[in-house]
């Protein structure tokens, strides 16, 4: 372990005499503003299932009314004060981020490799190349994963309805020599964990690593350098090679103009974007990255639904799927430029392509990977349904039953394989939100009009 240095030592105590007077000049206030966070914010309690906004008839499961917390009366008011305070205090010491800068600044001057934080799995690793991560430190089995997969594609198959696994690669690689000396991550084995079973059960696969391992590019470059997502070049690398297969597996045509990168404008917002990691330890310390945007050069028509936010935008795709708002204003640590692609990790969300209309149906099963995937799927599809496995309240095959789609997509980052919430494809626990049945009557036809 390295030794601070002089100066660092004096940063750091005027860090911590910043940040005190901060703490000590801020307990009076409310609860900070939240802007730029993932996911909108609504009163969960006052809203009522709904389907996709364009279509006729309710949606089977999706959301409802969330039960009030119990808390014991003698200690609702002590709950109270610490609320206030906790919240107070991340006001304060969160104003104008200066605590998180002077101590990010105080780490790089001490060549610090590893910036620890209280949850463990969020502690920052700069790479030798100077970019952040996040590791996966526990070695786990995760097989029982590829199972719960497995079982879903029986399922379906009894449905007649095909699923293929894509497995979308991590910011770091397997035994990834830019990690500090030391520090080992599993989130590729967690991944090939997933694929031997699933490759045993003789489930579709396509490994997005072994793609991206071909281009023989520096890894880093299909990630951003603070951020633990992937560029929307790498994503759109990752929809070619997905399209690939989609046509040679299913015999469909998508025109040659959707996975063609020059029909498509593209832009750069220089030193735009600090992402996750980059936020838990300032600029001083990983430094920034620049976003690109992608939008197409030609005409599309979208309609984009997410019934649980009652979030409906309709128009060409850069009006509809991507949200130009979040790109308005620079601000590094309350904004998420990576949602100006498809918004963020809704619980559920339906795009219709109305240039579209003979294009397949897709569902896809997702996490955060796939927001910057979606608009580039979108343009294939005739209707594109994501779901969210972590934030969905209602019955998966249900669903299925409902929109009929033609084609399962279960995409997962190496990483997001140890999740058992994106695995939870037949849970028989009650979900805490209203459930109301499916309609009896066929599922109404595209684009049509109505509320839920």
């Amino acid at each position: 372990m390295r030794t601070h240095s002089n100066s660092g030592a004096v940063l750091f105590l005027a860090a911590t005499a910043a940040g005190g007077a901060l703490l000590l000049t801020g307990l009076t206030n409310t609860a900070p503003e939240r802007t730029g966070v993932r996911l909108p914010q609504r009163n969960v309690g006052a809203y009522t299932a709904a389907a996709p906004l364009h279509y006729a008839r309710s949606a089977p499961d999706q959301g409802g009314y969330g039960l009030p917390a119990e808390t014991e009366p003698a200690l609702e008011h002590v709950q109270d004060f610490l609320s206030t305070a906790d919240a107070a205090a991340n006001s304060a010491l969160d104003r104008g981020h200066l605590f998180i800068q002077l101590y990010g600044g105080v780490q790089a001057l001490s060549d610090r490799t590893v910036v620890e934080d209280v949850d463990p799995q969020y502690s920052v690793v700069k790479l030798s190349d100077g970019a952040l991560t996040f590791v996966n430190a526990e070695p786990l089995d995760v097989s029982e994963h590829g199972r719960a997969a497995a079982r879903l594609a029986l399922a379906l198959e009894d449905r007649e309805i095909p699923l293929l696994y894509v497995q979308a690669p991590q910011k770091l690689q397997a035994g990834d020599p830019r990690l500090p000396e030391g520090v080992t991550d599993y989130g590729d084995d967690y991944a090939d964990q997933v694929l031997a079973v699933l490759e045993e059960q003789g489930v579709p696969t396509l490994d997005l690593r072994e793609s991206f391992a071909a281009t023989g590019r520096d890894w880093s470059s299909f990630f951003f350098r603070t951020d633990h997502h992937w560029t929307p070049e790498a994503a759109f690398l990752a929809n070619q090679d997905l399209c690939r297969r989609l046509e040679a597996d299913f015999g469909w045509d998508f025109p040659d103009r959707n996975t063609d990168p020059g029909s498509f404008r593209r832009s750069t917002l220089s030193d735009w974007f600090l992402g996750s990691q980059g936020k838990r330890v300032g600029s001083l310390y990983g430094g920034v990255d620049d976003f690109e945007v992608w939008t197409p050069a030609f005409d599309t028509d979208f309609t984009y639904s997410v019934p649980f936010y009652d979030l409906e935008r309709t128009g060409p795709l850069e009006e509809s799927i991507l949200f130009p708002e979040r790109l308005e204003e620079l601000d590094w640590f309350g904004g998420n430029p990576y949602t100006f692609y498809a918004g963020g990790d809704y619980p559920m969300a339906t795009i219709t392509n109305h240039d579209n209309e003979d294009g397949p149906r897709i569902m896809l099963l997702r996490d955060s990977y796939a927001c910057v995937l979606t608009p580039f799927l979108a343009l294939n599809c005739s209707e594109l349904i994501t779901i969210d496995l972590r934030y969905f309240q209602g019955d998966l095959l249900t669903y299925v039953g409902w929109l009929e789609p033609d084609l399962v997509l279960v995409m997962y980052t190496a990483g997001s394989t140890a999740l058992d919430t994106l695995f939870d494809f037949f849970s028989d626990t009650p979900q805490p939100f209203y459930q109301s049945m499916p309609p009896a009557a066929e599922k109404p036809a595209l684009g049509g009009t109505g509320g839920g």
